[in-house]
């Protein structure tokens, strides 16, 4: 393992070169990594049959990771983008599947994902730098967390200490009006069993501008997107005939948490907030970049009370959890066509869920474990609201309610579709070891008062060749059942001819269906050296995709003409997705002692094929995947009081997300259907200044590489491609006593 990557794949010992979260001085010690994730136990990584990294809090505190993304850019084979959209914040892939959609994100083993959006929002606002570990598993694990984990699970874990006292804290300040501050506190207090633990955080972080205005014709000017030249006269456009006016685009975030222990009883809280410009990654012949006040943000608070009890064979865990969102009644987007009021739309969503979870875990052997669990969840969501010409009244929604507002023409109630559901269910897993081989067989069922019943069956399998190699593989399916989002997603505007319907609701949407096959082979040939061979296959039916279909003017009177074709997510029984890669990660560490020089490389390769609704064709290659993604990373230490750490990270091209038309007929009328591919190189280098002190300057894309990241919205107002940040740095110090 190197001295800059603490992640673990699948490997419990280890001898390595670790950067003590304290000075940057090696120690050289043996470590078995233990997570929950995986299993909802804690289990040794090496005794785990599934494709498993944990980010360690060393790599976290040294390598300058602030959000989700931050992390995940680090890890094999998976593609992010910075930023991605105004909705989802920062997004992400894994394994060619949308993260911020198809993976259960948790915090200290909790969800954090309210149920009214379309995927998991990320920005600065998650406790990144308060994380003890982050555990990654790839592969569906919807057998024991339900619907939403069809790629995998992320369980950001919060730092714990044994100490009366430990502090961690970071300041940064950078170019395009940077500012960071977070801090963390916490500790025991008590003997024996009267032991009380605590922990208190938080995080502020500004951008004041996101770096992503270059003077590049093909993204930005409005013609490529309105070939009429209408864009000139619309009542609100600001720029000259090519070039749309850019103003600021600002995006910050906060978080405050807090954590309470005492005996088996636990409570946390978390306040979670994102704000960002709302137009990012959108077209300039509709949105406007000219007002940084507009903006898109909101709110999640968890409320967590748990309880724990072990005894010799059993254990339990009970989950009593809260969780709220309420998107800023302010959110709005700057509209090029005469709608709302000064050219704004505004949007407004909410949403209140209630999970309480019973996990139980027996052990009739020493290699034999089984776990069960009861699920039970009760939401009401109001979701994403039509363009509003006013802010909404946020006291005008009532949890729990399925009462719409009141409104008026001239669309009278299109847009508020505010709904309840529970959802309901119950697992088992049988986890056992028999000499050489490890047997992981789980299976949950699910039943959702809107969707009806789904199966989500798992099962895993490893062998333990000997002390330096194993295999290891894995089979899974899964349902997902569509958020409020997508089934309700709507847009519809006034014109002098009548109402332009551009986005209507789909009631008959339906879950989506995923299998997935995991094989693995895993050899140390030696103390430093770490070889990962994995290779994946997934088949996803019934994608959620936005399309165009003929309008129903019975449902949705007074259209005007040219509205006639409109757009909805839909799926249909013919629509698939498969892909089939290899991952092929080498670790080797200590490569030359003296400057204690470490190198990672990744390789990933990917083929996929796409069969789209509506007999619109197939793509013969896999949506925002590249065929292949390559990383180097490589780390130094020349002096006890010096570090480096260099990223590397190199992608072919791309198909886009939205394919309206079969692609030869996009082709043939001239719309773009792949993006290039890239290179950028990252660089954080650490200075100790004393025992608890360090300053650090983080730079990156050095080379200011223009690149696109994952599309917006995947629908026909993305921009060509989504302009990633360039070039920036950032100049802090962080300070940690533990």
């Amino acid at each position: 393992m190197s001295l800059t990557l603490g992640l673990f794949s699948q490997e419990g010992e280890q001898n390595i070169y670790k950067l003590n979260v304290n000075d940057l001085s090696p120690d050289v010690e043996s470590d078995k990594q233990e997570v929950v994730s995986a299993s909802r136990s804690s289990k040794f990584v090496e005794d785990l049959p599934v494709t498993v990294y944990v980010i360690t809090r060393e790599e976290i505190l040294q390598n300058g990771y602030t959000s989700l993304a931050d992390v995940l850019k680090s890890v094999p084979g998976i593609k992010v983008s910075q930023p991605g959209s105004a909705i989802e914040g920062e997004t992400f892939l894994m394994r060619g599947l949308f993260g911020n959609y198809y993976t259960k994100i948790l915090v200290d083993n909790v969800p954090v994902q309210p149920s009214v959006v379309s995927g998991m929002p990320i920005g600065d606002q998650l406790p990144i730098r308060q994380a003890e570990r982050i555990e990654i598993i790839l592969g569906p694990a919807s057998a024991v967390y339900g619907a939403d984990a069809l790629a995998g699970v992320i369980n950001i874990v919060t730092m714990t200490s044994e100490r009366p006292v430990y502090a961690q804290a970071d300041i940064a300040v950078g170019d395009f009006g940077q500012e960071y501050l977070n801090v963390m506190i916490g500790g025991k207090i008590g003997k024996n069993k009267n032991v009380f633990g605590y922990k208190l955080y938080g995080n502020t972080s500004v951008r004041g501008d996101m770096n992503v205005k270059y003077n590049i014709p093909e993204i930005y000017d409005p013609s490529i997107y309105d070939s009429s030249g209408s864009y000139l006269s619309a009542p609100y456009y600001r720029g000259d005939s090519s070039v749309p006016e850019m103003n600021r685009l600002p995006d910050n975030s906060r978080l405050i948490g807090l954590g309470l222990k005492f005996k088996g009883f636990s409570f946390d809280y978390q306040t979670m907030f994102r704000k960002i410009q709302s137009s990012i990654g959108q077209n300039t012949a509709v949105y406007s970049y000219a007002d940084p006040t507009n903006t898109w943000g909101e709110r999640i608070q968890r409320y967590r009370l748990g309880y724990e009890k072990s005894w010799t064979k059993v254990s339990t865990l009970t989950n009593l959890t809260y969780l709220r969102y309420r998107l800023d009644e302010e959110s709005s987007f700057g509209l090029i066509y005469d709608g709302g009021v000064n050219g704004r739309g505004y949007k407004y969503a909410a949403s209140d869920d209630i999970i309480l979870e019973e996990i139980i875990t027996y052990m009739p052997l020493p290699k034999l474990e089984l776990t069960g669990g009861l699920y039970f969840q009760y939401s009401g969501n109001l979701p994403k609201t039509n363009d509003l010409p006013n802010p909404f009244n946020p006291s005008d929604y009532k949890p729990f309610s399925t009462e719409k507002p009141e409104t008026g023409p001239p669309l009278w109630d299109f847009g508020y579709n505010p709904v309840v559901f529970t959802n309901i269910a119950g697992f088992l897993q049988v986890f056992y070891v028999i000499r050489n081989f490890t047997i992981m067989l789980s299976d949950r069922y699910d039943f959702n008062s809107l969707y009806g019943p789904s199966n989500n069956p798992r099962l895993a399998l490893m062998y333990k060749i000997n002390d330096r190699m194993s295999l290891r593989a894995s089979y899974g399916s899964a349902f997902r059942a569509p958020s409020a989002y997508y089934t309700y997603s709507s847009l519809a505007y006034t014109t002098d001819e009548g109402i332009y319907y551009d986005i209507v609701p789909n009631h008959d949407l339906k879950p989506e269906k995923i299998q997935s096959v995991d094989i693995g082979w895993k050899w140390r040939p030696v103390r430093n050296i770490h070889l990962d061979l994995t290779i994946y296959y997934h088949n996803l039916k019934e994608q959620f995709t936005r399309s165009g279909f003929i309008l129903d003017t019975n449902i949705y009177p007074n259209p005007v003409n040219d509205s006639l074709f409109t757009n909805a997510y839909v799926n249909g029984e013919s629509t698939k997705a498969t892909l089939l890669g290899a991952q092929i990660n080498l670790r080797v560490s200590d490569i030359v002692p003296a400057i204690r020089f470490d190198l990672d490389v990744f390789l990933s390769f990917a083929k996929g094929y796409e069969t789209l609704p509506y007999g619109f064709g197939n793509i013969n290659n896999y949506r925002q995947m590249p065929e292949f993604m390559g990383q180097i990373n490589f780390s130094l230490a020349p002096w006890d009081r010096l570090y480096f750490y260099f990223r590397n990270i190199i992608s072919g091209g791309w198909e886009k997300r939205f394919f309206p038309l079969p692609p030869e007929v996009m082709e043939a009328i001239g719309l773009r259907t792949e993006v290039k591919g890239f290179y950028t190189l990252d660089m954080i280098m650490r200075f100790l200044i004393s025992k608890n002190f360090q300053a650090f300057l983080q730079v990156n894309n050095i080379f200011n590489t223009r690149y696109g990241g994952i599309d917006a919205y995947g629908n026909q107002y993305d921009l060509v491609y989504n302009p990633q940040y360039g070039r920036n740095f950032r100049l802090g110090l962080s300070f940690n006593l533990e």
